[in-house]
């Protein structure tokens, strides 16, 4: 990556900035906040990333001046994503009907299935004394507790892991992963919708009926509008749950004296599961559109420019965060971004940090050390944070 700050508006020379192919992309972040906060890169067809903390937490906060819609890579579906990449009043009317399912209460009742599916898959590798915990346990507690919160059958799981694994397998190529992603969900959920269709449920407490009786603009709902919203369910809530589970392992394991100091104050797992969500954030970009003309820290960014809000960036801004690149347990206000701000903030985060606390005190319950047995291996670096697996040796 090469930048000239003095000429750092001009896009031909700041355009040498390429995600795509960057081995370091925390190190070129730490770079480009301190000299090119806004900068300009040709990948993916061509984008403006903000890298700061503050420009970052306003853009995600305006849908007026940086838009929902279409992501970096575009898929072959003529709908955009319902409700992530639409805007006012479209996404508040959708974002309102979703808010139902995920209160405090209602998150509440999937917690000792939470604790019941994590014990099932920790069992085995506490048993044998180590293993792939990320392929035995990260990446299959997940599907597992969103197919409770959908109701899908006992076999539906298993058919939403296998989703999953193969998606992952495309990563390496983000246009054939884009492609290949939305023919998988569309098979998973339309066999979803059928079944609902087949044999409703009560729309007040099952998501994909009630989908399936909405009426947006008085009208029944589309085909293509209950798929794209059961979509974004299936495609959120399982894949960066895993990648999140795979960072509170690393962590773990990479910190024997943060194992011991959160087995004897437990109370300190969730300030530990912030942190590591502030350091590695399973989606390192999301990506807005300027409806008008603005000019950001001295840059001029034009209408219709793709926008990418770095959350991975803002995550460790040294203007917001004492420290940033480090884990702090006593951190006071940890405002990270990870799971976004403003209308588009996660909806299942609650469910997500459910997840990550039961994980954790089960993980340290059941253990006396972790620690990996081989070196960790990643996937995904320009725009997530992923990992193939993590191999633990663990004494019990």
């Amino acid at each position: 990556m090469t930048i000239n700050d003095h000429q750092r508006s001009e896009p031909d020379v700041v355009a040498r900035y390429a995600p795509a192919s960057s081995t370091d992309p925390h190190r070129d972040y730490e770079e480009l906040r301190a000299q090119c906060p806004v900068v300009h890169s040709e990948d993916f067809g061509g984008f403006w990333s903000l890298m700061k903390f503050a420009d970052a937490s306003k853009a995600s906060r305006d849908p007026k001046g940086f838009s929902s819609g279409q992501p970096f890579v575009e898929y072959p579906s003529p709908n955009c994503p319902i409700p992530i990449s639409t805007n006012p009043p479209v996404h508040t009317f959708y974002r309102k009907f979703l808010n139902q399912y995920f209160v405090e209460d209602r998150v509440a009742e999937l917690v000792p299935s939470i604790e019941d599916i994590t014990a099932q898959q920790l069992s085995p590798i506490l048993s044998a004394g180590g293993g792939d915990i990320y392929r035995t346990v990260a990446r299959l507690v997940p599907p597992q507790v969103l197919a409770e919160l959908l109701g899908l059958s006992a076999t539906g799981w298993t058919d939403l892991a296998a989703t999953l694994d193969e998606a992952d397998s495309l990563r390496h190529d983000v246009h054939a992963f884009g492609a290949r992603q939305a023919t998988l969900w569309d098979r998973a959920v339309g066999e979803l919708i059928a079944d609902r269709r087949a044999h409703q449920r009560d729309p007040a407490r099952d998501i994909m009926s009630g989908i399936l009786a909405l009426e947006p603009d008085g009208r029944a709902i589309s085909e293509a509008e209950a798929l794209s919203i059961g979509t974004q369910l299936f495609a959120a809530g399982a894949d960066t749950t895993s990648s999140a589970m795979g960072s509170l392992v690393n962590y773990l394991a990479t910190n024997p004296a943060a194992q011991e100091e959160l087995r004897a104050n437990p109370q300190l797992l969730p300030a530990a599961i912030e942190e590591v969500l502030r350091l590695g954030p399973p989606l390192h970009q999301t990506v807005r559109r300027t409806t008008h003309p603005t000019e950001i820290r001295g840059v001029e960014i034009p209408a219709d420019e793709l926008v990418a809000i770095n959350i991975a960036s803002a995550n460790r801004d040294e203007d917001k965060f004492e420290d940033p690149q480090n884990v702090a347990l006593d951190r006071e206000r940890n405002p990270h971004l990870t799971f976004g701000f403003g209308p588009h903030m996660c909806i299942g985060a609650p469910i997500a940090r459910q997840e990550l606390r039961i994980f954790g005190e089960q993980l340290l319950a059941g253990t006396r050390s972790i620690r990996l047995a081989a070196p960790v291996e990643k996937s995904g670096r320009a725009l997530r944070t992923g990992w193939a697996s993590i191999i633990v040796d663990l004494t019990t």
